[in-house]
């Protein structure tokens, strides 16, 4: 490997051994002086017995060590040298380098232990970075931004990052911060997912009232819309597009047969209600991917999911409030042609993952309990909420309650997270929350 010259400091260069041995410094650092990092390990052909590679006149497996002994004694020669070692490799205890040991017998003892005494002076320097008393613990963020700054209007979507994550509200909607997408970089499971949900979105408005006599061959039309930008990704193409074929076939079945008993469909609808917060209101606001109205009179509320789907127990016990506050948004009489207090039979998840089942439809069961009183229950517990944030002693602390303890999102960095949850502040007031 050949490494450029570019470094942060101008005064440092990170060289390996071929540039190194070419270039004449003042002071040098060998790192790595482990057997079997330097010199390495030899390595015997699985094809070419030692024989054969000199028949063909190829190096042999030990002439890297020699490569290394002359790299070795070539940085030996600057003015100044210091040698280095780690004392563990990948959790181990290492072997010093024969290069070391060589070295170490031929100057003798006490020449030797010299130099491993000036060692001791870089050794205490290390130490000191890795003293807790001189790096104080950084603690949690706790922001408290004044009321009239904190946001009046959150979407269903951004809900679970409330009570989850309320940093993230704080820095995205009070700090004003947007995640910028890096340049020219390979679109990922968001961009496959953005695709997948926006033609099957434009597939169930276009068809609300009826469904065409080829569904399939419709929905792939749709399809070739919305993965045209994936024209300049051959790779990420090949890889998606017959997913999505399979997600076509599995999707256009499954309608037909949902369809049956449906009276009134209206996809990507827009909705929205009020809860009164004293001298201001708080507005909920969603984009359901689907309602339907059954022919029994009562509603469903579905929506698509490429990735995870929360499950069950999420939904019931309030962490994932997505479809419960549609709900409750619909039986407020937020979503336009939907009469307020109107029943509702189902709320459902459709997978759509291309694979094996290429979807999956993912109802919530309510134990004890109907999805009208769910969605109740989610809006009383939002109001709870939004009453709690709107007292300015309430901050908006980072990582209440997460999902995954190794998960860091868009804002984790900006709340220093991996520094304070290393103190075990990742739980430290999350009851409260």
């Amino acid at each position: 490997m050949v490494r450029r010259p570019g470094a942060p400091d101008p005064s440092v260069r990170i060289y390996g051994p071929l540039e190194a041995r070419l270039t004449s410094l003042d002071r040098v650092v060998l790192g790595g002086l482990v057997e079997g990092v330097w010199p390495p390990e030899t390595r015997n052909d699985a094809w070419l017995s030692r024989p054969m590679r000199r028949a063909l006149g190829l190096d042999l497996p030990e002439r890297r060590i020699s490569l290394s002994a002359h790299d070795f004694a070539q940085l030996l020669g600057a003015k100044e040298v210091v040698l280095t070692r780690a004392s563990k490799l990948a959790g181990a205890p290492t072997v010093a380098s024969r290069f070391l040991q060589r070295l170490a017998a031929v100057s003798g003892k006490e020449r030797w232990n010299e130099a491993v005494l000036r060692g001791e002076r870089y050794l205490e320097l290390a130490a000191g970075l890795d003293r807790a008393e001189r790096t104080p613990a950084a603690k949690r963020p706790e922001p408290r931004p004044p009321r009239t700054a904190r946001p009046a209007s959150l979407s269903v979507t951004e809900i679970e990052h409330w009570l989850r994550d309320p940093y993230t509200i704080y820095a995205k909607h009070i700090l004003k911060l947007r995640r910028l997408d890096p340049v020219d970089t390979a679109p990922g499971a968001a961009d496959r997912g953005s695709a997948i949900h926006s033609a099957i979105g434009m597939f169930s408005a276009r068809f609300a009232e009826r469904l065409p006599a080829d569904a399939y061959a419709k929905l792939m039309a749709i399809g070739r819309i919305h993965f045209a930008p994936l024209e300049d990704y051959p790779e990420a193409r090949a890889f998606w597009w017959p997913r999505f074929e399979r997600i076509c076939r599995w999707f256009a079945d499954w309608e037909s047969l949902r369809r049956n008993g449906v009276d009134a469909m209206f996809a990507e609808t827009y909705g929205s209600i009020s809860i009164p917060l004293g001298d201001r209101e708080f507005r909920l606001s969603a984009r359901a991917d689907r309602i339907e109205r059954g022919t029994d009179g009562c509603y469903a509320i579905l929506d698509f999911k490429t990735g995870a789907v929360p499950t069950s127990k999420q939904v019931r016990i309030g962490v994932a409030p997505q479809l419960t506050l549609e709900g409750a948004i619909l039986r407020g009489g937020g979503f336009e042609d939907v009469p307020a207090g109107a029943p509702i039979s189902e709320f459902l998840y459709v997978r759509l993952k291309g694979g094996d089942p290429p979807g999956e439809p993912c109802p919530i069961e309510f134990n004890g309990t109907t999805p009208e009183a769910a969605a109740d229950e989610a809006l009383r517990r939002l109001a709870d909420l939004a009453r709690r944030f709107e007292d300015e002693a309430t901050p908006y602390r980072s990582l209440v309650l997460p999902m995954w303890t190794n998960r860091y999102g868009t804002y984790d960095d900006l709340a220093r997270v991996k520094e304070w949850a290393l103190t075990g502040g990742a739980t430290d007031g999350g009851a409260e929350e």
